[in-house]
C-alpha cells in the first residue's frame, strides 16, 4: 500500500471503531474488516485482498492512539475508541452477557478502589440495566459459588441493600459506609 492508501485505511479503521463506540458497542477486528470491505477497501497490491486487509487492520488497530483493545469474556479481542467510551464503560458493556462476572467485578472494584459498598439498585440503572429478578438470581448464584464467595451484602436501617467484597472491606465498615450513603441519599 502506498502512504495515501495507508492513511485512508487508518482513518477508515478509526472511523469504524469510533462509530461502533458512539453506539455503545464494541467491535472485533473481523467486524472492522467486514465493514471496510463493504466500503470498498481490501484491494492490496502484491497480496491477496483478504490477507492484506486483515494484516493491515490488525497492525493499524494496535497503532491508532485512541483505539484500545479489551479482552472480551467471549475470548476474543474487542476494540473501542477511548475518546468515546472509557475503558470502564467498555468493560461493563462487554460483561453484560456475563451478569455474575459484571456484578462481582463492579462490587470488587468499588470495595477495593474507593472503598465503598454499592447499592443493589445501582445495577438496575444504566449502563448495567439488569432487571431486579436478574440481580436476585445473580446474587443467589454468587452466594453458592466458590469464585464469588467474597461478595456480601448489608442492609441499612432503612432497608436498602448494599453489596461489597469482604476481600477489601470488613463487614462492620461496609455497614457504616452503607448507612452513611443511604442517609446522604435521603437528605441531600
Amino acid at each position: 500500500m502506498n502512504a495515501i492508501d495507508e492513511d485512508g485505511l487508518a482513518r477508515a479503521i478509526g472511523d469504524t471503531v469510533r462509530s461502533a463506540s458512539a453506539k455503545a458497542q464494541l467491535i472485533t477486528a473481523d467486524a472492522v474488516v467486514e465493514q471496510l470491505r463493504q466500503r470498498g477497501f481490501g484491494k492490496c497490491p502484491g497480496t491477496s485482498p483478504e490477507a492484506g486487509l486483515c494484516l493491515s487492520v490488525a497492525a493499524m488497530l494496535s497503532a491508532l492512539p485512541d483505539i484500545a483493545p479489551l479482552a472480551s469474556v467471549s475470548g476474543s479481542i474487542v476494540y473501542h475508541d477511548t475518546t468515546v467510551l472509557s475503558r470502564t464503560y467498555a468493560r461493563i458493556l462487554d460483561r453484560k452477557s456475563a451478569s455474575a462476572m459484571l456484578l462481582a467485578e463492579e462490587v470488587r472494584s468499588n470495595s477495593r478502589n474507593y472503598p465503598r459498598p454499592v447499592p443493589r439498585e445501582l445495577f438496575e440503572k444504566p449502563p448495567f440495566d439488569l432487571a431486579p429478578e436478574t440481580i436476585t438470581a445473580v446474587l443467589k448464584a454468587l452466594a453458592s459459588g466458590q469464585e464469588f464467595r467474597d461478595i456480601a451484602s448489608v442492609t441499612t436501617s432503612a432497608g436498602a441493600v448494599y453489596l461489597f467484597s469482604d476481600l477489601y472491606l470488613e463487614r462492620g465498615y461496609a455497614a457504616f459506609l452503607a448507612e452513611q450513603d443511604a442517609s446522604f441519599a435521603m437528605n441531600p
